[in-house]
């Protein structure tokens, strides 16, 4: 009930945890998968390649072990720089397993990103793929803190170059391996990136606690369902779904990255019973072309995350799939360690993210004043709990934090009279294009860069597929000619494909801003309304 949930105007999830002594995240996702012995853990849908979850356990070992010989030590780095692929979880396990501390990169960030990104978490080794040993790996060496790199694929080998394959396939017995025991001292086991509205990206620290918490969590679907994953396992959502996943024993069918017909015909192939997806997808699922040349009948729940679903959009879907049974949706973010609120196959309310999910104290308050607000009404979301982050890399927490210890969201929501939660609006800046995160500064200090644009403010428009188009505002040199086509092109060189100019470019006399310089962004989305720009052709962008 939810009287019992609330205390004094806060509202508790769950703290009930096992806390194992030896407080080690690996330690902890080994125990749990040798419980599932020869069940299949991971098949890749588009390689059909599998793995059991006792192959995986070896493997694991055998991983830990050649890392601990070759150097790595409590507290170390070890990246990952790779598409989904079956070794993926068993790299990050074991670096777990030896004390070390995972992050991931994603394989489409652009030169600068990678930079950023390794600036930020000072690896020592790195787990690389082909692609990214192609495309990155004169980047990446020019870092003299990275000892070396272990090559998933079968590239050449360098000075400083390992094969993954030779590490896995050495034989360490699982009944003697010993994982790194912290003897209940909690520390850093992961590093995720989320981007904030001051820039780039910054790196969230995540402890073996948050992680062993947030793997205790109930699953939302009560049935023996085989998910398909295709998120980014470099993403929060992607990696914290995946993982909570291979605790719990589920079979899961995996992509390396999106593409239509292959994500629908996998569906069909695999009968995938529930889809975890941005909004976006869902749209696509709704409008698709060719969705009805293959049998996806077996997929029961569609449970939607990374950014808020239109109610259009949730109608369309039952009315199209009449097969599909719940639409469940969640709030999440990467400083929770993955989910906030979220919603169960059992009470679901339309248009709610769920309640509170278990490690999670939620309280509601006025961001000016900082009172509690009640029932119904709207007010900043703060959190605390054992799955909540220790804090952005090299930046202090009182900024984030509030006096009692909650992490300040951002985020505009309330909660009606049975705890279930409404996102309304977003106190922080960032543009959500299809579930990722584009900070509009960021994309203004490379637009000032350019010798043509005297000012720039950036914004999202609104859109019913990727949700928002980042969209800029220009205002040129005197007596400089530009073209939209020549600044999205400039943009289009240095980002991500999801940072692109999407929603094109506006040409304006000014910026419109406060006396103290910040840029208004309501405004530029209210000269949005007026003036929507026109989108490029899909090729250009």
């Amino acid at each position: 009930m939810f009287a019992e949930q609330i205390k004094n105007g806060v509202i508790y999830g769950d703290q009930n945890f096992f806390v194992p002594p030896h407080l080690n995240f690996g330690a902890f996702v080994l125990e749990k998968i040798l419980e599932h012995k020869d069940r299949v853990a991971l098949i890749n849908g588009a390689t059909d390649k599998q793995i059991t979850y006792q192959e995986m356990v070896q493997k694991i070992v055998n991983i830990a072990s050649a890392l601990t010989d070759i150097g790595v030590k409590i507290g170390d780095v070890v990246a990952i720089a790779s598409e989904n692929r079956l070794e993926y979880y068993i790299t990050s396990t074991a670096v777990y397993c030896c004390g070390g501390i995972s992050t991931f990169f994603n394989n489409a960030y652009t030169k600068n990103e990678l930079i950023h990104a390794v600036n930020i978490s000072q690896p020592k080794y790195i787990f690389v793929s082909g692609e990214v040993f192609k495309n990155q790996y004169d980047t990446l060496k020019s870092f003299n803190g990275i000892q070396k790199f272990i090559l998933y694929d079968d590239e050449p080998k360098s000075r400083n170059c390992l094969h993954y394959r030779d590490l896995s396939e050495r034989y360490v017995d699982i009944n003697t391996y010993k994982p790194v025991d912290f003897k209940g001292k909690n520390g850093i086991c992961m590093i995720l990136y989320t981007s904030g509205t001051t820039g780039l990206a910054k790196g969230a620290k995540l402890t073996h606690l948050s992680l062993i918490a947030a793997c205790q969590q109930p699953s939302s679907v009560t049935r023996d369902l085989t998910p398909l994953s295709v998120a980014p396992w470099s993403s929060t959502m992607g990696q914290i779904c995946t993982i909570q996943d291979i605790v719990n024993g589920t079979k899961l069918v995996f992509l390396p990255k999106y593409n239509e017909r292959l994500y629908i015909k996998t569906i069909e192939k695999y009968k995938i019973g529930l889809l975890a997806m941005a909004p976006p997808l869902v749209v696509m699922l709704c409008k698709s072309t060719i969705v009805n040349e293959y049998d996806i009948s077996s997929v029961e729940v569609l449970y939607v995350g990374g950014a808020p679903t239109n109610p259009k959009t949730i109608r369309q879907v039952r009315t199209r799939f009449p097969h599909i049974k719940h639409f469940l949706q969640g709030y999440g973010i990467t400083e929770a360690t993955g989910a906030v609120c979220r919603e169960m196959e059992i009470g679901a309310k339309e248009g709610s993210v769920g309640q509170v999910v278990p490690g999670i104290i939620i309280k509601v308050v006025d961001p000016e004043t900082n009172k509690l607000v009640g029932v119904s009404e709207p007010g900043e979301v703060r959190i605390s709990g054992p799955v909540i982050f220790d804090g952005y890399i090299g930046k202090d927490k009182k900024e984030d934090f509030d006096e009692e210890g909650f992490y300040k969201t951002g985020d505009i929501a309330y909660y009606d009279k049975d705890g279930f939660f409404y996102i309304v609006d977003r106190i922080k800046e960032i543009i959500k294009y299809k579930a990722w995160q584009v900070p509009p500064s960021e994309l203004e200090g490379l637009l000032l860069q350019h010798p043509a644009v005297k000012d720039a403010g950036v914004t999202g428009a609104p859109d019913l597929l990727a949700g928002e188009l980042p969209t800029a505002f220009i205002v040129k040199q005197p007596d400089v000619r530009v073209t939209e086509q020549e600044i999205v092109s400039y943009i289009t060189e240095k980002v991500a494909p999801w940072k692109r100019l999407r929603g094109g470019v506006i040409f304006v006399d000014e910026i419109p801003k406060t006396p103290s310089g910040k840029i208004l962004r309501r405004k530029l989305r209210q000269l949005l309304s007026k003036q929507r720009p026109q989108k490029l052709p899909a090729s250009k962008l």
